[in-house]
């Protein structure tokens, strides 16, 4: 597939994607391309599947793609935070998606999105940033199943939360302790022992449910393996 900029038909609004001079009217003709979507906390964004043709671009909220086994257990594969794509790979849009908190997204036909790549490089450098952010999560989530301790395993979660949802010292956590343990392999019930050992040693403290505020030295320790 070649440049799109041929076919107008599609396109909203004056600019056409080769028309683009920067990352600011890159911005503004995203979001005039997509199709705006609002999803409840919990809501199904799409059920995937090999017909699902469609990407998503979070722009408030959080979103998480899940695995479900034949046996109906899940796996949190990967959570989408403000700015980020999900459902550009074909896998990734065989999975479920659904919002975990109030969602604010743009719909993409996801082979048109990525061939807008070849009209423009201010497009082409913010599908390759979002490929490699979700390369990135997935090393991250691999770590994170592997030899820790429980401990260790939430400390590099909230960590992760802390680069996407932080500010200074607060961090935000918008998804249930279920949500937590299908995505660093653990029960919830070890997840909330973690979380009380984590507050007993003063690296986190809880201004409630969903909102922490983290030694963040302490607790980068800890996910790096320390104790």
């Amino acid at each position: 597939m070649g440049c799109l900029c041929s076919d107008t038909r599609g396109w909203r609004e004056e600019n056409l994607p080769c028309d683009l001079r920067d990352e600011e009217e890159t911005q503004r003709f995203l979001q005039r391309q997509g199709d705006r979507r609002v999803a409840a906390a919990d809501a199904i964004i799409s059920t995937g599947g090999t017909t699902e043709r469609r990407c998503f671009r979070v722009m408030e909220g959080v979103a998480r793609v899940v695995l479900v086994d034949v046996e109906g257990r899940r796996q949190v594969v990967r959570f989408a935070f403000p700015r980020d794509y999900f459902g550009l790979s074909r896998g990734e849009r065989e999975l479920t998606a659904e919002a975990v908190s109030h969602a604010a997204l743009l719909e993409f036909d996801a082979g048109r999105r990525q061939g807008l790549s070849k009209c423009n490089p201010h497009l082409a450098r913010q599908v390759a940033t979002a490929m490699r952010s979700n390369l990135g999560q997935a090393m991250e989530h691999v770590v994170l199943l592997g030899r820790k301790t429980p401990r260790q395993k939430l400390a590099g979660f909230l960590r992760m939360l802390h680069r996407h949802l932080g500010l200074g010292d607060v961090v935000p956590v918008p998804m249930p302790r279920t949500d937590i343990a299908d995505y660093v392999g653990l029960t919830p019930e070890t997840v909330s022992r973690a979380f009380a050992d984590l507050r007993q040693r003063k690296v986190v403290n809880f201004f409630d449910r969903h909102l922490l505020r983290v030694d963040l030295p302490a607790l980068v320790t800890i996910a790096d393996g320390g104790t």
